[in-house]
């Protein structure tokens, strides 16, 4: 017979140990990465828990956890110095304090590790070597800090290490194949991101494929004003089946969404460029460079990216862009003819077949009434150099063709502090320049006439 506790998938809690993540001077990406890992393994994560370097803390934390969950994995805490003090809470409570000994395969990584480098091995690494004798050694490969392998009860815990190049290989090859329940269904997850439309306005395009219950599940998280739709299909045709799912819900969600797994609004900027012959300059004021950055944080984006200017300065863009004195005299640096013609300046300077420009009132100061801090106009110029025509074959999407020269301007309206203006006005110039290669128009969430 069967019992409820027999029938129930795996339950595990996720402890991450250090000052700096309680501090907030450092991201814990690690607790992300564990829950995903876990959750695709077929293990429901019910708990995640940040604790300073504190051996009591620790040692409450494993108690506490163990209580109730089927697998712990802690990470952190594992190095040569005295606030690294996770294998001594864990053999607080497996082995009362017992004296550690030292293992003879962590001991031979260690010295083949340091060997490797030419350098001498100072002796208070050799703590590293030593384990609960509860314990058993995980191998650390890409470092110097093993993990560890115990049970408190009838919980099982991975203490692993905090960087994450050492923490995922030891995750994945010991971790993982430990865990997974036998007969686990298997899971499939895919990501679409979207950008310019809010989360709920999103969910309505969404419609019914929201539902709770519904297989393959489909939600959506927002982070960095990109909003991403999670899909994830379980069973034996899982893959196939969550393929079918974000291609869906990309066309339902068109022209929001922008590419799937690791895309980025630039990345997908770049596929279409290259598909379309296309190649693009930027003329920035308030986002200081932060288009060109996006753009040059791509592998290989020098054959479409061609450069562009920073011109902050009225000065700079009279001089740089060729932008005439008597539009920022009549109009000023943030107004659509002062952006179009930032736009057209960088594509004619540069030999781009097309530009995007911007300017803007950042803030905190030096808004306006009839600019409040947040106003940023984003400009776009298309020589009509190799635009195409037709359908794409890639993509399937209509390009726009363009038998002259054209240029055109957005208003917008970015809430938030400078940084925010700044990320959102950079990632809505992307956006704007994908849709005019894909012969696409639509809102923007912070659009203003």
């Amino acid at each position: 017979m069967t019992t409820m506790q027999e029938s129930q998938p795996p339950t595990a809690c996720i402890l991450s140990i250090g000052d700096e993540l309680v501090l907030g001077t450092t991201l814990d990406t690690n607790g992300r990465a564990l829950s995903i890992a876990l959750r695709e393994a077929g293990i429901d994560v019910i708990e995640h828990r940040t604790v300073r370097d504190d051996r009591a803390a620790i040692v409450a934390a494993f108690r506490v956890l163990a209580g109730y969950a089927s697998v712990v994995i802690s990470t952190g805490g594992l190095g040569p110095t005295d606030d690294d003090l996770t294998r001594d809470a864990l053999n607080q409570i497996i082995d009362d304090d017992a004296p550690q000994v030292e293992d003879a395969v962590a001991r031979a990584d260690l010295e083949s590790w340091f060997a490797g480098r030419g350098r001498a091995m100072a002796a208070i690494n050799l703590r590293q070597a030593m384990r609960p004798r509860s314990a058993r050694i995980i191998r650390n490969l890409e470092g110097t800090a093993p993990g560890l392998a115990a049970s408190i009860g009838a919980c099982r815990v991975f203490c692993l290490p905090g960087p994450p190049r050492e923490m995922i290989p030891m995750l994945e090859a010991e971790v993982l194949p430990a865990v997974r329940p036998v007969g686990a269904p298997m899971i499939a997850k895919r990501t679409l991101g979207s950008f310019g439309i809010g989360e709920s306005a999103l969910a309505e395009m969404l419609g019914a494929r929201m539902t709770r219950g519904r297989e393959p599940a489909v939600g959506t998280t927002a982070s960095g004003s990109v909003v991403s739709i999670q899909v994830v299909a379980r069973g034996a045709d899982a893959a196939a089946r969550a393929d079918r799912e974000v291609a869906e819900c990309m066309a339902a969600v068109a022209p929001y969404g922008f590419g799937s797994v690791d895309a980025t609004i630039a990345s997908t900027l770049l596929d279409e460029c290259r598909a379309r012959g296309r190649t693009l300059a930027v003329a920035e004021s308030c986002t200081g460079g932060l288009i060109g950055s996006m753009l040059t944080a791509i592998s290989g984006s020098s054959d479409v990216f061609l450069g562009g200017w920073i011109t902050y300065s009225n000065a700079m863009k009279e001089a740089q862009l060729g932008v005439d004195p008597q539009v920022i005299a009549h109009h000023g640096a943030v107004s659509r003819e002062a952006v179009m013609a930032m736009a057209r300046g960088a594509c004619e300077r540069s030999g781009a077949s097309f530009a995007i420009s911007v300017s803007g009132v950042a803030g905190p100061s030096g808004g306006s009434l009839d600019k409040p801090v947040g106003t940023v106009w984003i400009g776009l110029h298309d020589a009509g150099v190799g635009a195409g025509a037709g359908v794409s074959a890639g993509t399937g999407a209509g390009v726009a063709t363009h038998a002259r020269p054209s240029t055109h301007a957005r208003r917008f309206e970015f809430p938030g502090a400078r940084d925010i203006v700044r990320d959102r006005a950079a990632k809505t110039a992307l956006q704007l320049a994908r849709w005019l290669l894909r012969g696409e128009h639509a809102p923007i969430l912070w659009e203003r006439a």
